[in-house]
């Protein structure tokens, strides 16, 4: 009995105390009683906490690790380009791409299509552009060089 009398004084002090709020009465604001919210703004609190900090650009999760690839940007909507090769295997086209983009300044890319891996150079605006850029390949070694028409 003697034991369980220790434990309740202070639990009953305790909770007699509870939280509250007492703003001095030297304010205007009259005397505040009750729990404390802690979500919640003080008291005759008007300002935005975070004005004076930086706008947030980016969030990284720790432990997750994901790389992020970023393409190149190019042209939206349908444009012009021209193929130079369909290889018949993925290897064969990474080859001829790294190649051909270590020599010339467009883009040059592998489209999957029709079980072929399609290299196509730039993204050209007008196919008169592309005609004319064929020439370029044609000289290059690319005698089976042709424009078409590639989506993004």
């Amino acid at each position: 009995m003697y034991k369980v009398i220790l434990f309740l004084i202070p639990v009953l002090i305790l909770s007699a105390c509870g939280d509250t709020t007492v703003i001095p009465s030297n304010t205007d604001q009259t005397t505040t009683a009750g729990p404390i919210d802690p979500y919640a703004d003080p008291p005759g609190y008007t300002g935005d906490p975070f004005e004076d900090f930086p706008e947030v650009i980016g969030m990284s999760v720790p432990g997750e690790e994901v790389p992020i690839e970023y393409e190149e940007e190019i042209l939206s909507g349908t444009h012009f380009t021209v193929q130079i090769s369909a290889a018949t295997n993925e290897e064969t086209a990474m080859r001829l791409k790294e190649s051909v983009s270590a020599e010339i300044n467009h883009p040059v890319f592998i489209d999957h299509q029709g079980g072929f891996w399609k290299v196509r150079v730039g993204a050209f605006p007008a196919r008169e552009d592309a005609v004319n850029y064929t020439h370029v390949l044609v000289n290059m070694g690319f005698t089976d060089a042709w424009v078409t028409t590639r989506d993004p």
